[in-house]
């Protein structure tokens, strides 16, 4: 037996044409696993003194722990899926946690089904060479020699062959139970493929449904922002029109034109120079302020790409 599934056992066995007897060690026995051979010891008959007595036990114990573990597995993913379809689903990608938790115990009933698989057709080929030493057997029961009296008769000589025969029938409807096995945790993982595809296409459409709303947002900024910059564009052209007409008016409220001079009277005013010298400092401040504002935000924008290739290149070659 293989160690995949639990209770897994060893058979070690000797056979003695002379005597007809057998003797064989079962490694790995649980308590129930004993009885159950003792039992199937007891009950038997004339195939106590087939040489493949104790390796047909072998066979059928394996049986039992395939057929276990392929309901168990069966069962599991049953009601899982039950709880798949009655339960309502979480809309909120916030809180899908049951979601993940559904996702990764499908993932791993997928697992176990394949596993269980592979050991399913590695004890279809045992079985197989299993067939091919029941047929050598049957023939070397057939060629005994005179040594072993108890298998002279020809009545002995049929009850061997009808063993082997029925044994022979029996490992083959095992091999085809193996085959009906295999079929169902094919199901379990053709299913368990859908499952998590669903569980999939809801995520896609939980997505859908935020990119939508997402656009839709975007749409009502965009016709904000249209709207926004129309009034802007509005406030600019007025700013066109009453700017001229203000600087105009502001010029004409001054203290340093005197529009009424009489003769001899100058109509500027002797400190022009100053309102020339204020207006070109005060703009010469306004444009360097700007500048160095601006050359600031450039620097550490540099600094900042300067140090995110230095981490891209950390491990590279180049």
């Amino acid at each position: 037996m293989a160690t995949t599934l639990p209770n897994d056992l060893a058979l070690s066995s000797t056979y003695i044409p002379s005597t007809g007897s057998t003797f064989a060690v079962v490694y790995g026995c649980t308590e129930k696993q004993m009885s159950d051979i003792e039992a199937r010891i007891r009950r038997s008959n004339e195939q106590r003194h087939h040489p493949l007595l104790m390796s047909g036990i072998f066979i059928e114990l394996e049986r039992k722990r395939v057929i276990f573990s392929v309901d168990k597995l069966v069962d599991e993913f049953t009601l899982k899926s039950d709880e798949l379809e009655s339960e309502p689903w979480n809309m909120d990608p916030k809180a899908d946690e049951d979601g993940q938790k559904t996702q990764k115990d499908y993932l791993n009933v997928c697992r176990r089904s394949r596993s269980l698989i592979d050991h399913i057709q590695a004890s279809k080929r045992q079985l197989s060479k299993f067939l091919d030493e029941i047929d050598e057997v049957a023939e070397e029961l057939q060629s005994l020699g005179p040594e072993a009296k108890w298998a002279e008769s020809p009545a002995m000589q049929t009850k061997l062959g009808a063993v082997g025969r029925d044994m022979r029938k029996r490992v083959q409807d095992i091999i085809r139970e193996y085959d009906d096995n295999i079929d169902e945790c094919n199901k379990v993982v053709y299913n368990t493929s859908l499952a998590v595809q669903t569980v999939w296409n809801h995520k896609m459409r939980q997505d859908s449904l935020t990119t939508t709303q997402i656009s839709k947002a975007n749409r009502a900024m965009a016709f904000d922002t249209r709207h926004e910059s129309a009034q802007m564009r509005t406030i600019a052209i007025l700013t066109m029109i009453y700017l001229p007409l203000s600087s105009v008016a502001a010029i004409f409220s001054m203290d340093m034109f005197n529009w009424e001079a009489g003769a001899g009277e100058s109509i500027v005013s002797k400190h022009i120079w100053l309102f020339a010298v204020l207006t070109v400092g005060l703009t010469f401040l306004t444009l360097v302020a700007w500048r160095v504002g601006t050359q600031r935000s450039k620097d550490v924008t540099k600094k900042a790409d300067r140090y995110f290739a230095e981490l891209q290149r950390q491990g590279s070659f180049v």
